[in-house]
């Protein structure tokens, strides 16, 4: 999607909390230094980066959208369908309780794909001491692919996934599902709107539609950084269609790769962000 002007609120990217490269109090400041009014922080399966970004938001004026970016799924299938949980309450027992969960089974996870890689000439005792001492053991394959780039394993973050950590590569292990429904379920109950995220990315997203189009989603990520502009106005009309909001991020990570350049450069309008907000008033959910 070529980027767009006056963006007002970015609600989808990662901090150091999950695996972007900014701290949470750095992602903050630099959404301030981008002129954004508000950031949604979307952490992969944790929330434990929000509290310091509230207290740097709080400093900036920038304003924070707690939010969260489930991994869900169905067992043998190849790609998840990730859910965006925003405006949550991240103190929520539920969301607590599936998240606990989760991070043991993604740092179980990561290390088997480190044991994996034992074969190769690196050093996976390093490998391995670096995970365990990672805060919050919220781990995943692209720490591993960051590891192998940093040590000139391979030239960059793709090739790691494309020689060792895709499906049916040398170090690739399954990870067990959430089911969209529990992920929705479980956003609901911590007060927040479940989203699609990047629709755009799903392969064989028609099938995907069908299976998961009458679960009680309240969005769809139709203006979203890798989407084309058919792409926007088709997921835009979908989620009109079915009386959902379209919401909108960059799905920031950090400067590398792909990822450059896109906080402040993708997300909602200040027109599009407040129709947003009215539609959830609409629906009930009463958000600022």
């Amino acid at each position: 999607m070529k980027k767009q002007n006056n963006i007002f609120a970015d609600l989808h990217t990662h901090s150091t909390a999950s695996d972007g490269l900014l701290s949470p109090s750095q992602l903050i400041e630099s959404a301030h230094e981008k002129g954004l009014s508000v950031i949604g922080i979307t952490d992969h399966d944790t929330v434990s980066g929000l509290a310091e970004a509230h207290r740097a938001a709080e400093q900036t004026g920038v304003r924070l959208v707690s939010g969260i970016e489930l991994s869900c799924g169905w067992q043998g299938r190849d790609t998840s369908v990730h859910v965006l949980g925003l405006y949550i309450n991240e103190e929520s027992p539920a969301l607590q309780e599936l998240l606990d969960d989760q991070r043991d089974q993604r740092y179980y996870r990561a290390l088997k794909m480190v044991d994996l890689l034992s074969g190769l000439d690196l050093d996976v005792a390093e490998l391995r001491q670096r995970f365990e001492q990672a805060p919050e053991k919220v781990l995943g394959r692209p720490h591993i692919a960051r590891y192998l780039q940093e040590r000139g394993y391979v030239k960059d973050f793709q090739e790691a996934f494309e020689r060792y950590l895709s499906r049916g590569k040398p170090a690739y292990v399954a990870k067990d599902h959430v089911l969209p429904e529990v992920g929705i379920e479980i956003i609901h109950a911590a007060g927040g709107i479940a989203v699609v995220a990047h629709p755009g990315l799903t392969s064989d997203w028609g099938d995907v539609w069908n299976r998961i189009s009458r679960m009680p989603w309240d969005g769809i990520e139709s203006y979203y950084s890798e989407h084309s502009p058919r792409d926007v106005k088709r997921f835009a009309e979908l989620a009109r269609q079915h009386n959902l909001v379209s919401t909108g991020g960059s799905d920031y990570h950090g400067e590398y790769g792909k990822h450059s350049d896109r906080l402040g450069n993708y997300g909602l309008t200040q027109e599009l962000y407040y129709d947003l907000v009215s539609k959830c008033a609409e629906k009930g959910i009463k958000i600022a």
